[in-house]
């Protein structure tokens, strides 16, 4: 039989003035036309009347069921609808995801792009993680972390996301094709002290690359490092060049050798996220090459000497992580 309705204000009034010239229950009930059990409930306590939560549908998860999906869950691997095949619950995968949702423990998250790697990957990297992890702060900070990156007119890849009033309409984002133009940098860092950036036009061959570091990395470290300096460089084709080797012999440059699939331990790589942020703040768009390189400049010209410390003193936990994870890629 379904619930009646809650006693209004009046008729909570009533019975109380009816109850205090010594009527009955049933008969205020009546008067009322109005059941003995809700009058008699009202009465038993009229300050907490109405105020107690129903219960609601009793869930048809038992405790058992719960902590088995809980247990599935945070394995990561099925999604919500998998969990409630493999697990055979008597729910639908929308009440999964509100369980889930409550969860502290517990977040749907988007999956972290890593390097695909092979055995013998994780194993170079674990041994250059061990060999480098008892390294000091001073050590990591005579050496000179290098890369590209490139930049689109249209903003990074992925989409942009941002809190939306309901109330007004949707926030529109429209791309060229591949993001319309792009630009592409080569830049370097060490220690506190930022190399100038050098604007890469066209396709990169080795002996492009070597221009660009005559230009960029030997005045930089003739002004800012000392003699014991050494320079780092990913596994990219035109980095590895033997004309690109034959070259750093000439010039006398220290090499750190480097793991593949390792972008994870290069801390130029989060300092290009914060400029990539910086860039495309509030999901910005540029209309020409020109707008975004001058964007780009300002950005780099405003990096901290702060932020750069804090990416080198990071390097000894990535190593340590990556130890840990037995060569396998790291939050970083």
């Amino acid at each position: 039989m379904p619930r009646g309705t809650h006693l209004s204000q009046h008729e909570q009034g009533q019975i109380q003035a009816l109850r205090l010239n010594n009527w009955t229950i049933k008969r205020i009930a009546a008067h009322l036309s109005r059941s003995r059990n809700v009058v008699a409930t009202f009465l038993r306590n009229p300050g907490l009347y109405g105020k107690k939560k129903r219960p609601g549908r009793p869930s048809k998860l038992t405790s058992t069921a719960r902590r088995a999906l809980l247990r599935e869950a945070h394995k990561g691997h099925l999604c919500s609808s998998e969990l409630v095949k493999t697990l055979r619950l008597p729910v639908t995968p929308s009440t999964v995801r509100g369980i889930l949702r409550a969860t502290p423990t517990i977040q749907y998250s988007k999956m972290v792009p890593a390097p695909m790697m092979l055995p013998g990957h994780k194993i170079a990297r674990e041994q250059w993680c061990c060999e480098h992890v008892t390294w000091t702060v001073s050590d990591w900070m005579n050496v000179v972390w290098s890369d590209e990156k490139k930049f689109n007119l249209d903003g990074r890849d992925g989409f942009g996301y941002y809190w939306h009033d309901l109330r007004t309409d949707k926030r529109m984002f429209s791309k060229r094709p591949q993001g319309g133009d792009s630009v592409m940098v080569w830049g370097a860092f060490s220690g506190t002290k930022k190399c100038e950036l050098s604007v890469l036009n066209g396709k990169q061959d080795v002996i492009k690359y070597i221009d660009t570091l005559e230009s960029y990395l030997l005045p930089f470290v003739d002004q800012e490092m000392g003699p014991s300096w050494v320079f780092m460089q990913d596994g990219a084709s035109i980095h590895r060049a033997r004309r690109t080797f034959q070259w750093f012999d000439e010039e006398e440059i220290p090499l750190l050798e480097w793991p593949a699939k390792s972008p994870d331990l290069n801390p130029i790589d989060n300092l290009w996220g914060t400029l990539a942020r910086t860039v495309y703040a509030h999901q910005r768009q540029f209309k020409d090459v020109d707008e975004l390189l001058e964007v780009i400049m300002e950005a780099w010209d405003e990096v901290s000497e702060e932020c750069l410390e804090k990416l080198v003193r990071s390097m000894q936990k990535r190593c340590f992580e990556c130890v840990m994870a037995k060569g396998g890629p790291t939050k970083y």
